[in-house]
């Protein structure tokens, strides 16, 4: 191969003629020196070998396609010449011929390559044979169905990841007959792995343009994990699709990672067992459900979260499920279900919005003109009348119990404090052997499940439907976005607090002390044991910021500034619920507070589970980035066996579970999966950003994934930054009192958490961008956040 890879033009003209599965296009290849030597005869010579059409005058510098570098994208090729004109074909020769002389001084030996320009193209892009962040067994196809150099130009792309060992016959035709293409050209060129520029057309006949050595292969990280493993890891994990549809109760069951209780946002797309066990255990394996039952949601049995590989995925047939009025009857359930199935496969963005633009779980200002577009689907005026029905009673008893139902949670919640703050002191006022310090934690998080998170779930649940309602104000016009969002901003929660508090820890009117009784556990991973607690870190208080007191004056200011009372009484006589005035608004306010309270207190709870779980750690001589690969249940089961043999089998468990997760983290899995083939060609698609505020920023941005390892407070200055993160645990919290100008997230939903936390902050954000537009984002020094468009451009 490296005889043969020498330019673009040469490894096309071996190529010419020779091929099976592909095609390469008429070629001639000019130099420099023939150019100087007679431009126009030159001219002439294409202009009748390339007569009818366009042609395009393509870069094939010896700059390009080394081992080394690839150079891709860095000189000039120029589309849509016609041949016939020969000034146009000379000047198209030499723009590309100067594009060279950035890197060398003589271009007179230097070639250009000329090719008809290929028409009726369905699909135009690059595969590697490799995947080249983690060097994975995956074909990377990135494409675009509009333009034939979306791709190379830098201008778009969407991507599919296809296993190196995948049966063609089960892909579809187009992609299909690209991997036979490649693996004929990989045959031929076996040495190392390959970037190759293609196009597809009508008839799925595919034409090859480019083909290089893939140097960010060769160059890149590579895997202790071989391929075979990779492959034997995919089918265990169509096998578990499997299971997980029989234990559900479908034939392919459909998977989110960020529906309902959007996993990838909270413990990522790759979360060690222990993160993942704990957020089973306390939220998703009944806590979900428990709380929603309570308020009039069907009432689901078993886990709603599973994992394939190490991915966590929730199910939609218990999200749909659980988010359905129990007073509806069985055969309704079974055709909305079907209904919400069909919807979900045919706008698989929808996925972190099941809530709004799929399942009915709420009744506002807008249920019954989305419920009248049910008549299309098939669904008779009777079941439209009992949906509606089913809605307005449970939102109606929800609002109306909501006083009582939050003094409920709010003693239940007392007990889990009062539960922890014991064992807390025993913790620390007692030499504790590594019995006694397993039956806490596993007491801990039993106090959790009982006390503290059913009653959030419910808290949560409550918070949506609230919002639901605020927005659908400004649907219905009583309110206009504006005044919605200073709604938001004046509801006053844990994060307000939290920002005020750190202001006067800045200012020095509150000691670190104080600041850390109340906020010391929180964790930039809610649920990883390898975070420090914000207790543990160094703050740097060295410098207030004036775009956080500005933000905070703001939050004062509007916290006497409510909804117009005239127009909310009018838009309550509309909808008819049985509260008064003073009980609506209450409603609105408050539970949104409480979301945000109840989760940071049991969260105070966990962490301290996590505190206790690490100390059995160092009393075993295991450090806390081993513990992350132990979970719950191997922990519950060792609470009455003898401390002397706990570390042995804990290490071997670690052992094994670390082997475990490296191969599992080896794989690529889509975002949604109904269709085992999924795992094997993973089709990314462009995620629709769930955009707060109606505001438009320019700055630059700030990758705060790169300090993860490190103190956020002394490394990243985030102020007048627009912050990026792939997922947003509550744990970042810190960074809404430093001033910040927006906010991107690769995962999260538009009722997660910090869509929750920009809204009430009014800081313009774009949650839940999904894999392309976030690659897009970190490329990028500034962007242009414009949540009024619901766009994100680069920045000027």
């Amino acid at each position: 191969m490296t005889d043969r890879i020498s330019s673009k033009a040469d490894v096309l003209k071996s190529l010419y003629g020779k091929l099976k599965y592909s095609r390469v296009e008429k070629l001639k290849i000019v130099t420099g020196a023939e150019l100087d030597a007679d431009p126009y005869g030159l001219a002439a010579e294409i202009a009748e070998e390339f007569a009818g059409g366009y042609i395009v005058v393509r870069s094939s510098s010896s700059n390009e396609d080394g081992l080394n570098t690839s150079n891709a994208g860095h000189y000039e090729s120029i589309l849509g010449v016609d041949p016939s004109d020969g000034e146009a074909v000379v000047r198209a020769v030499r723009e590309v011929l100067d594009s060279y002389k950035c890197d060398l001084d003589d271009v007179s030996g230097e070639q250009v390559l000329i090719q008809r320009q290929i028409t009726n193209i369905s699909y135009s892009g690059v595969i590697f044979s490799r995947e080249i962040k983690k060097d994975r067994p995956y074909y990377t196809i990135t494409y675009d169905d509009s333009s034939t150099d979306a791709v190379t130009s830098g201008r778009g792309g969407k991507t599919v990841y296809i296993i190196r060992n995948v049966d063609c016959d089960e892909l579809p035709a187009n992609w299909a007959a690209l991997i036979r293409s490649m693996r004929e050209l990989e045959e031929m060129h076996p040495e190392y792995p390959l970037d190759v520029e293609f196009a597809i057309d009508e008839d799925n006949t595919v034409t090859i343009f480019q083909m290089r050595p893939l140097a960010a292969s060769i160059n890149g990280v590579h895997s202790d994990v071989d391929d075979e493993e990779v492959f034997r890891t995919v089918l265990e994990a169509e096998d578990t699709y499997r299971e997980i549809s029989s234990l559900v109760g479908d034939r392919n069951t459909i998977l989110s990672d960020m529906a309902f209780w959007n996993p990838a946002e909270i413990i990522g797309e790759n979360p060690h067992p222990l993160d993942y066990s704990l957020y089973r255990e306390i939220i998703t394996s009944a806590a979900w459900n428990q709380g929603l039952s309570y308020i009039g949601y069907r009432e689901v049995d078993g886990d709603l979260m599973y994992k394939l590989g190490n991915k966590p995925y929730i199910s939609l047939k218990k999200s749909f499920l659980g988010l359905m009025p129990d007073e509806l009857d069985d055969r309704l359930e079974a055709k909305l279900l079907k209904y919400y199935d069909k919807k979900l496969i045919d706008d698989p963005t929808a996925h972190d919005k099941i809530e709004f633009e799929i399942a009915f779980s709420e009744y506002d200002f807008s249920t019954e003109d989305k419920l009248g577009t049910l008549t299309e689907a098939g669904f008779t005026r009777e079941e439209i009348a009992d949906l509606s029905d089913s809605l307005f009673n449970l939102t109606n008893n929800a609002i109306c119990n909501f006083n009582r139902n939050r003094m409920k949670d709010l003693r239940a919640l007392n007990g889990l404090r009062v539960h922890r703050e014991n064992t807390r002191s025993n913790w620390l006022m007692a030499h504790n052997d590594v019995v006694t310090l397993i039956q806490y934690f596993v007491q801990l998080i039993e106090s959790i499940k009982h006390y503290g998170t059913p009653k959030f779930a419910r808290q949560a649940r409550l918070a949506f439907i609230s919002k639901a309602i605020s927005r659908s104000l400004v649907y219905r016009g009583y309110f206009t976005d504006k005044e919605i969002d200073d709604f938001m901003m004046s509801i006053y929660t844990v994060a307000s607090e939290y920002d005020s508090d750190f202001q006067d820890l800045v200012d020095g009117r509150i000691t670190r002390v104080t600041f850390d009784e109340k906020y010391g556990h929180l964790r930039s991973g809610t649920y990883d044991i390898t975070c420090e607690t914000y207790a543990q870190r160094e703050f740097d208080l060295s410098k207030g910021s004036a775009a956080a007191r500005k933000q905070r004056q703001t939050i004062e200011e509007l916290k006497h500034n409510p909804l117009d009372s005239v127009k909310l009484m009018e838009a309550l006589e509309d909808i008819g619920f049985y509260v008064d005035l003073r009980e609506f608004l209450d409603f609105l306010k408050d539970s949104m507070e409480e979301r945000e309270f109840f989760k940071f207190e049991f969260t105070k709870t966990l962490s301290l589970a996590i505190d206790i779980l690490i100390d059995i750690g160092d009393k075993l001589g295991i450090s806390k980035e081993d513990m992350a690969y132990l979970e719950v249940p191997d922990i519950q089961l060792m609470v009455n066996r003898p401390a002397e043999f706990t570390g042995d089998i804990w290490r071997k468990i670690i052992d094994q579970n670390k082997k475990k997760f490296q191969r599992a983290s080896m794989l690529i899995l889509p975002d949604v999966i109904y269709d085992p083939l999924q795992l094997k060609c993973i089709e990314i698609w462009e995620a629709r950003p769930n955009f707060i505020t109606s505001e438009c920023v320019t700055g630059d941005i700030l990758l705060l994934e790169n300090y993860e390892n490190e103190d956020h407070e002394d490394v990243a200055d985030v102020q007048d930054k627009i912050v990026v993160l792939p997922k947003a645990d509550p744990g970042y919290d810190w960074i809404f009192a430093k001033g910040i100008k927006g906010f991107i997230t690769k995962y999260g939903g538009v009722a997660s958490h910090m869509a929750i936390r920009c809204a009430e902050f009014n800081i313009p954000a774009a949650i839940g961008c999904g894999d392309c537009i976030y690659s897009f984002v970190e490329k990028q020094q500034t962007v242009t956040l414009d949540c009024a468009h619901g766009k994100i451009t680069k920045g000027v």
